[in-house]
């Protein structure tokens, strides 16, 4: 019987992509280990190097199914949620230390208030303060000093323009730390290309959220006890966890392509995802929701006190609803 080489190649890879997010949603593999699996990266070249060598032997296709094996386990830990894209990004140094680069502080005047943050290979975080005051500090290195704007009604932080990016990079530049009033109410928008975001949102009024993440890893976004009027996600290449409002109505959008995103819902929240078809892997039978059509709902979600409604789209990306390790 004679095989087709480049099918069995194709056959392996697709096998191994597939069976690495099974492995993961059903617990039969964790998270954590998959999470190292872009460090087989070498074995790319020894395959290759392999197929070289035997290319006139009858073990030829040795080093196509190695290289084929090596991909599907990738881009497998990719779908599972399992890389740290942002060290993909920023280079395999992990979170920037340093000194202070830029320590600003002051206060809105109150009502609508526009606050951007663009970052770019670096771990950003948001926490909730008390009053109307706000604050922003960075360490890292002296080059990645973002620029600040602010006024009564406005923050605007950018980080300076970085043009290489790539796996052997020195690391993370910067970390951002930025801390918000939760007397204010807020237009947020915020955009990291590489790293990591983590925003702990919990007692914030946003008329509109917006985030995108590009090449990002080990992410949250923890709404739990925000007030979201719109919520708009883009992750691409990434892995982000959201965690729902519990205490209020929200409507939005979640879109992931080639990301894992996992949602978190506290019990009594009614929950309606939309055009979830699109979307390449999920859960969603599994975590007890009902089907119909392109729509999927909780049960008694129209007795719910609070409904969250997304639309999901989403292209070599799957979605997780309650992973067991939470959204935290």
């Amino acid at each position: 019987m004679s095989v087709d080489r480049r099918l069995a190649n194709l056959g392996v890879f697709l096998l191994i992509l597939g069976a690495v997010p099974l492995a993961v949603s059903q617990g039969w593999l964790a998270r954590e280990t998959v999470s190292h699996a872009l460090e087989l990266w070498p074995l790319l070249l020894i395959g290759a190097g392999i197929g070289l060598i035997l290319r006139r032997t009858p073990l030829h296709f040795a080093g196509g199914l190695l290289v084929a094996a090596t991909g599907g386990t990738m881009l497998g830990a990719l779908l599972a949620g399992g890389l740290s894209l942002g060290a993909l990004g920023c280079g395999n140094v992990g979170t920037a230390t340093g000194p202070a680069v830029l320590d600003e502080h002051g206060t809105f005047a109150g009502g609508a208030t526009s606050v951007v943050l663009r970052a770019t290979c670096a771990g950003l975080s948001i926490t909730p303060a008390s009053g109307s005051a706000w604050g922003v500090t960075v360490t890292g290195r002296a080059d990645a000093r973002p620029a600040l704007q602010a006024a009564a009604d406005r923050l605007d932080v950018r980080s300076p323009d970085r043009p290489n990016i790539g796996p052997f990079d020195a690391g993370q530049d910067a970390t951002w730390n930025v801390t918000l009033g939760t007397d204010v109410t807020y237009g947020l928008d915020v955009n990291l290309n590489a790293g990591d975001v983590n925003l702990d949102l919990g007692g914030l009024r946003l008329d509109a959220l917006t985030l995108q993440g590009n090449a990002v890893g080990n992410s949250h976004l923890l709404l739990h006890d925000a007030t979201v009027g719109s919520l708009d996600v883009q992750v691409n290449a990434g892995d982000l966890k959201i965690a729902l409002p519990a205490t209020a109505d929200l409507t939005g959008r979640v879109q992931a392509n080639a990301a894992s995103v996992a949602l978190c819902l506290d019990p009594g929240t009614g929950l309606r995802l939309r055009n979830a078809s699109v979307i390449t892997g999920d859960n969603f039978g599994s975590a007890g929701m009902v089907q119909s059509g392109t729509t999927w709902e909780s049960p008694g979600i129209g007795s719910a006190a609070h409904v969250v409604d997304l639309v999901l789209n989403g292209a070599a990306a799957s979605f997780t609803l309650n992973p067991s390790e939470g959204c935290r």
